[in-house]
């Protein structure tokens, strides 16, 4: 009796303690977090993103509000950050700020990449003449530098929070199609590819199903990377005065303007220059703990 109720108890047990989809992605975060570098890497991008996104939750000052305080005031208990050429509250500015520059910057990468890689796999896939006019499409370019081509795309545009979010996306289709393309053409003479084909598995359920899951680790290490090329080519840009026009925050924007008052108001460019340079930190700090842990030597050396 003891053993049918053990035996009809076994599958419930199996069943509770089914792995569920976010564990990969928790281990992963575990993983990172216990190398010194990838600890402070997640601890300050977890602080910029609830400065970014809870602050103005809780805080309701808006940020375009002129207040009655004097102009340039430097910061205090009820304005830690000071206030602006204008009066306005600079912490309010800044979260707000920021919250554009990671929503903007992060999704304008996203869609670049994604165009990308699928012009790289296309590429390396399909080989002989689709290989060579796309990927003599992509030199072209690369052979401009990435802050002159969002410059020319605006131009032509018209400046806006748009027309910088299509520049940004150009800008990272030539480096991730590179990529994806020379991760196809090493993974898909491996064995596993031939054995594959030997199967009767199609060149499209080979490519998604199984090249494209080999060549993962490459795009996880080289995004955090992409995203400080495109933050900082955002901030240049509305430091142009290319992206957003005032009175939107934006931490070009606010470069721009603190540029005027360093003399009498130096904490006026601090706030964007401290947040920018953090983010600049911990993304470095992220790719470079993210190459380690998928460098297959190494994994394998531990």
């Amino acid at each position: 009796m003891a053993q049918t109720q053990s035996a009809s108890q076994t599958p419930v047990l199996a069943a509770s303690t089914a792995p569920r989809w976010w564990s990969p992605i928790l281990g992963e975060i575990v993983g990172v977090a216990k190398e010194p570098r990838g600890l402070i890497a997640l601890v300050i991008l977890a602080a910029l993103l609830l400065f970014a996104f809870v602050l103005p939750v809780f805080d309701s000052t808006d940020p375009n509000f002129i207040l009655r305080e004097p102009k340039n005031l430097s910061p205090t208990i009820s304005h830690p950050m000071g206030t602006d050429h204008l009066s306005r509250d600079l912490l309010a500015r800044n979260s707000v700020g920021l919250q554009r520059t990671i929503i903007n910057g992060l999704g304008a990468v996203i869609v670049g990449w994604l165009a990308g890689i699928a012009i790289g796999y296309t590429a390396g896939w399909r080989g002989g003449v689709t290989d060579i006019v796309i990927m003599r499409g992509v030199d072209t370019l690369l052979a401009f530098p990435g802050i002159l081509l969002a410059i020319v795309l605006i131009t032509i545009m018209g400046p806006g929070l748009f027309s910088v979010g299509v520049a940004i996306a150009v800008f990272n289709i030539p480096s991730s199609a590179r990529l994806a393309r020379a991760g196809v053409l090493r993974e898909r003479e491996r064995e596993y590819v031939l054995a594959a084909r030997a199967m009767g598995a199609s060149g499209r359920r080979i490519l998604f199903r199984h090249v494209a899951i080999n060549t993962f680790g490459a795009f996880t290490v080289q995004l955090p990377i992409a995203v400080v090329a495109s933050v900082l080519t955002m901030a240049a840009l509305n430091f142009l005065g290319l992206g957003d026009k005032p009175p939107s925050p934006s931490l070009g924007q606010l470069l721009l303007d603190g540029s005027r008052f360093m003399r009498d108001a130096p904490h006026y460019v601090l706030g964007p220059v401290v947040l920018l340079a953090l983010m600049m930190a911990a993304l470095n700090f992220l790719s470079d703990v993210l190459s380690e842990r998928l460098d297959p030597v190494r994994r394998r050396a531990v």
